[in-house]
Order: C-alpha cells, then structure tokens, then sequence
C-alpha cells in the first residue's frame, strides 16, 4: 500500500474518535465480522507452548458468542486460549480509558484514532515498540506496508501501532439508474447535470406511482455534520466525510469554513427550495434518509462507501420495486476550482497496540504478531484465508455450483467474527465470492469512482490538535453547522452565513486555522 502523510482527521480529537467509531455506518456500513489469511507468516513464532491472548476490540453490531467452532480453530491454529472482547462502539472509549487506567490491559488492544490520548500513551511508554518483530521473515504482510503510512502510528523514534487497513476508496455519489433510464437522462457528470436530473425527480414521477411523493436526494443533519450528500462536494474539496482540506491558497480549513463552502451552500439551499431535498432534513434520521433511497423515495443518496453495495440493501430495495437499480457516480466536473475528484479514505480504521508489560515474553509477542500478520494476507483463494474467514468447508460454509454461501453455523460463529485485523488489498472484498456477481459489479463500479480523478487526502491525519481546537473546536463546528442548516431550510439569508463565518473567526476560528497550518507546513515540510 502506498499512502502519503495527511489523510483523514477532525475537528476536535474528541470528534476523531467519534467519526472513527461512526465508520461502519457511513465509510464501512456493508462490514461483517472480520477478514484476513493468505500467506502465512515466517516460521520463527515458537508455537510448542500454549498461550494465553486476550483481544480488546470495537464492536458495531451484534457481538458473537464468547465460546465457538470460530473461536476453536483459531485456538488450534495458533495454539491460544484466546478470549475475545468485543465492546461496543458506542461505549468503548470510555471502556478503554478505565482500562488502561487499571493497568489490567488486555495482550492485543484497539486503539479507535490518533487522538490526544494516544499521544499521551505514546509518551507514557503504556505500549510495547514492536518495529523489532516486523521484518520480511517473520511478518512479511506488514513489511510490505508503507514506512511513511506506519510513522503515523510512531513516535519518540518507535513503532507503536498496526493499522487496521481499510480501502483509500471511500464515498461516493449513488443514483437511480432505473430512474434515469425511465425518464430518459443521461449519467450526470457536471453538478448542473445532477441538479437536472434530481429536479426531474421531483417532477416527473420517476417511480411511475402517479403521485408526487419523490425528491431527488437524501439528505439529513447528522451530529456534527450533513449527512446524505457527504460526498456530493468531492470536487469542492468540501465533503463532510472530511473535516479539514486544503483549499486553492494552499491553506488547509475546516470544511464549513472553507473558501469554496460557500457555494456549496448556495447549492442546498437552492436544491431545498426545487423541493430536491425533503422538507423535513432537519428532523430526519440518517437511517431513515437512507431507506426513502433504498425504497423509492429519492434519487440520489451520498454515504456509500464501495463496501455499503451489499445484498441485504439490494435485497431491500427489490422488495419494493424489482427494477430497482443503483449506479455509482465519478466525481462531477464544474467544481469553483475545477477539480474533480472524491474525498479519500484514511486507509485505516484504528490500529492495534501491544501493552509494554509484554516486552519480557518476546514468544509471546512474535505469536500474536503471526496472528495479526496472517490476517493481512490478501490471497482470498488461499486455504488460509477461507480458514480465517469462513472457517471449515462443509461446516460453516458451502460451495454450491461455484456459489460459496454460509451455513447457519457460518453466520453465527465463524472464525472471521472473532480477527482484529484485515488484508491491505486495496480492492480485497470486491470480488467475494460470497456475494452475487450483480453485487460484486456494483462493488467495482463504485471502487472505480471514489478513485477517479483528483482524489485527496483529509488534511488532518498526522496533526495533533492544538489546545484551542480541542477548546473551541466543537463549539465552533456547532455555530457554522446551526447557520448551515438555517441558510439551507430558507430561514436565513446566503449572507447570514458571512456573518456567522466572522463571527467564527473572532470566537477562535482564525487562530485555530493558523495554528493548524503552521503545524501541517511543519509536518509537510512547506
């Protein structure tokens, strides 16, 4: 993987972790239980000796069961016992704090972001260095990895983190292709083509119902930010799936308080008064904008990752019309500043540290290492990768006339439930066998568009915030947001945003953005 210095970050450390913890829902929403295996890792982890390893990690969903066949063959394989300790996502960066406080640390943690705390744990020795025990031999997965992407998760001249890694191919725009073929519309590719066909949404009964019950875009406000369109404006280097980017000055800013963010604000608000957006964004749940997508109600939807084309969502929207057909978007020309281009991904989500209290059990150590490195092997047709994944032929899942499917067993507790890691495989998962050749397709047409064009990176990864943005930053982020929504709802004037955006500035904004960009000079070498 090649990844440069400068992708994904917030607005306040706080806010890091929380979009960290929100990923699954927005980045990562179609994940299942983990993924990993392929080549094994070098032979020099003495696996006579049976150990004990306990794996602290972020759950998003429904967690599997303490004990199992998925368990056990990973006990087998790596002569463990191994406990597993899923907590969720909602609650585990309280749960993490009180226990490394404890000093009762589990063998293998996950740690959610590069926030402040990380940084103190870092200086605190808290975790064990571990670029001793990564070399071509022994781990060769995670020698392939990038020495500029690892120095992310370094510090004081030490390698303390293994990223999760997650595809740099992050959001983009969806639309109905069973609507634009019904009302005769080309595949927009300039925002004035969107806006045309999602206005003909409105007005052209696209769903063929008779009634004028569609819009042409979901769209919602979600905490601490919009939701819906956060890819929409890629090319403005203001999506909301980034918080910070650099602008045509060569400064970086905040997404609502960058120089092009304007216009796309006048873009919303000119799109709720077409009736393109719902009248009702303002009281709407994020899952609730996705269905009226999945189920007919709007055109165009902008929170899938390419991972997010999953059966269940297609299986959904086919309940409700069989013609139903979705179609990724690449980024749209006619950007203020003529880039084209989708925001993207961090390349990772989390990463995974060892307590330094391990440092006396080097066999230990290198075991668990293997464990993690084996999970990285991206070969998906490699027995070890089934192994980890699916587990065992005939028991957790099937091979049907080419078609690999999971047994009731598999959906319960196959090994794949229980990994912490991931292959680095930019495209790892498209072609899963597991999912329909229709999914698979859709997978790819939407990994080739997020990484269309100008694709760039949030500008923030790799900066520590300063003390006034872990201040000031989610109070001001709150100001600009409330001005967002009343500009775009028609309840204030484009000129109300002006206002608030000064007032921003005198409240901390502009000292935040000089600080900021005297550290990312600093960090970039500019």
């Amino acid at each position: 993987m090649k990844m440069k210095q400068g992708a994904a970050g917030l607005v306040t450390s706080a806010m890091l972790v929380t979009l960290l913890l929100s990923a699954c829902s927005q980045s990562e929403p179609a994940a299942s239980g983990g993924t990993g295996g392929g080549t094994a890792a070098g032979s020099e982890a003495d696996m006579s000796k049976r150990i004990k390893v306990s794996a602290m990690t972020i759950s998003y969903g429904a967690t599997p069961p303490d004990k199992s066949s998925g368990i056990k063959i990973l006990e087998d394989k790596y002569n463990m016992d191994y406990t597993f300790i899923p907590i969720a996502s909602t609650d585990y960066i309280n749960k993490l704090g009180v226990t490394i406080a404890s000093g009762d640390i589990p063998d293998l943690v996950v740690m959610p972001g590069l926030d402040q705390n990380w940084y103190n744990y870092m200086d605190n020795g808290v975790f064990l260095p571990l670029e001793k025990y990564i070399n071509e031999k022994d781990t060769p997965n995670l020698a392939k990895l990038d020495k500029d992407f690892l120095s992310l998760f370094s510090g004081n001249g030490h390698l303390y983190g293994l990223p999760r890694l997650r595809s740099q191919a992050s959001l983009n725009l969806t639309i109905r292709k069973d609507w634009l073929d019904k009302l005769s519309l080309p595949v927009p590719s300039t925002y004035d083509e969107l806006y045309a066909a999602m206005k003909q949404f409105v007005e052209k009964d696209p769903d063929g119902n008779g009634k004028n019950d569609t819009y042409g875009m979901g769209f919602y406000v979600g905490t601490l930010a919009f939701g819906g369109t956060t890819s929409l404006f890629g090319s403005y280097k203001t999506p909301f799936n980034v918080n910070w980017s650099e602008a045509a000055d060569g400064k970086i800013y905040p997404v609502m308080a960058h120089p092009n963010y304007r216009q796309s604000l006048e873009y919303l608000a000119k799109a709720y008064k077409d009736g393109i957006i719902s009248k009702d964004f303002v009281i709407m749940k994020g899952t609730q904008a996705e269905d009226d997508f999945l189920t007919g109600k709007s055109g165009v939807w902008g929170d899938f990752a390419w991972n997010a084309y999953s059966q269940d969502r297609l299986d959904k929207a086919r309940a409700v019309n069989p013609k139903f057909e979705w179609l990724p978007i690449p980024p749209l020309k006619g950007a203020p500043d003529g880039l084209q281009g989708y925001a993207r991904g961090q390349g990772f989500n989390g990463f995974i540290s060892i307590p330094a209290a391990l440092g006396k059990d080097e066999a230990k150590v290198k075991r668990m290492l293997k464990f993690i490195d084996d999970q990285m092997g991206e070969d998906m047709n490699s027995e070890l990768y089934k192994l980890l994944n699916y587990g065992k032929e005939g028991e957790h899942y099937q091979v049907v006339d080419g078609k690999t499917s999971y047994k009731d067993l598999g959906v319960k507790e196959r090994p794949g439930l229980y990994l912490i890691s991931n292959p680095p495989a930019e495209a790892t998962g498209l072609n899963n066998p597991i999912e329909s050749k229709e999914v698979q397709a859709v997978k790819n047409a939407s990994f080739a568009a997020a990484t269309a064009g100008a694709a760039f990176p949030d500008a923030m990864l790799g900066l520590v915030p300063t003390e006034m943005l872990k201040d000031k930053g989610g109070e001001l982020n709150k100001l600009l947001l409330e001005a967002s929504v009343k500009v775009i709802s028609g309840e204030e004037p484009l000129t109300f945003y002006d206002k608030t955006l000064e007032e921003w500035k005198t409240k901390g904004g502009r000292q935040i953005v000089d600080e900021m960009n005297a550290a990312y000079k600093t960090l970039h070498g500019k």
